[in-house]
């Protein structure tokens, strides 16, 4: 089988439906979806049963609550396809997403392909990379918050390699676990394609998730300064660079009492190949860091809007 496609669930009656559907309405031929229902106490798990009933290429799989990787990992480890494609069961899939990206992967011999995603509002999120480019260049991405890449979902991965640890993942690490297996996915990479279409509608703004605290950070900064060792001498800065971006997010909501207790070190960490306003931001005190940090968090939103506003029109 070429491609699996593997869907967690948890209580999200009111998109499964469509999500399946999506899932099953591309125009490839060997392919499987598998929904992993991980522990719905909504119809969620019932809707997806009706749907297996009506279409054999669809298997659902229930288990008892373990969090969206263990269900990602039981699903990887119950496919049969060479390659693998995440999908949230609140977003869907566009019907020629598993046809573009397994013909790129067999065409250019890549481990991985990516593409362009949009919103329900039909907003396109794109990176503005094309053709073969170095795994190191998407984590890059990932580290300096550039998040033009959808972090797993509609992604063409090979399944011998998530089954390489990938996806083993602390349960309390709610929040950036998809960046974080990711990173360890490209890790054992070297080749990614990107494709110039999207192939994924996100429902954006439907989720919500517990506040991010400062003891989470510590514990999910070593997770990922574990997760990129195979490559930590030509990627330490970027991570110096994620941790100030990460700082710079505390600083804009006025959390000045983090610098001392954690991000102190990091102004000793700094070099010239940090952006300019990044390693100001570090080297400022908190409050006089915090106008520069959101004002120009103010300019883009405005010029964002102004796009919109222009698209619109």
């Amino acid at each position: 089988m070429n491609i699996s496609v593997v869907i967690p669930v948890y209580n999200k009656e009111a998109f499964v439906r469509q999500c399946l559907k999506s899932a099953l309405s591309q125009d490839f031929t060997d392919y499987e979806v598998i929904a992993v229902n991980d522990g719905s106490t909504d119809l969620s798990g019932k809707i997806c049963d009706e749907m297996a009933k009506e279409d054999a290429r669809l298997r659902i799989i229930h288990t008892k609550n373990g969090g969206v990787m263990a269900a990602r990992r039981r699903g990887v480890e119950e496919a049969k396809g060479e390659f693998v494609m995440f999908c949230d069961s609140d977003d869907e899939l566009l019907s020629h997403a598993l046809r573009d990206a397994y013909d790129a992967a067999l065409q250019h011999e890549a481990d991985e392909v990516v593409a362009p995603f949009q919103n329900q509002r039909g907003e396109i999120f794109d990176s503005g990379r094309r053709g073969i480019i170095k795994s190191t260049e998407v984590i890059t991405d990932f580290l300096a918050l550039r998040n033009s890449f959808p972090p797993n979902c509609a992604i063409l991965f090979r399944r011998k390699i998530l089954l390489n640890g990938c996806l083993e993942m602390p349960r309390n690490i709610y929040m950036g676990e998809d960046i974080l297996f990711h990173i360890r996915y490209l890790t054992n990479i070297s080749r990614v394609y990107c494709l110039d279409k999207s192939n994924y509608i996100y429902n954006q703004g439907l989720s919500t998730y517990p506040k991010i605290t400062l003891d989470y950070e510590k514990q999910y900064d070593k997770l990922l300064r574990e997760s990129l060792q195979p490559i930590w001498s030509d990627i330490k800065s970027y991570f110096t660079l994620y941790q100030i971006k990460r700082y710079e997010h505390y600083i804009d909501e006025r959390q000045y009492q983090v610098l001392k207790d954690y991000y102190a070190p990091l102004r000793k960490q700094t070099s010239k190949d940090i952006p300019f306003k990044d390693r100001l931001a570090i080297q400022l005190p908190p409050r006089i860091s915090y106008l520069l940090i959101h004002g120009y968090k103010q300019i883009l939103e405005f010029i964002k809007r102004r796009k919109r506003s222009r698209n619109r029109s």
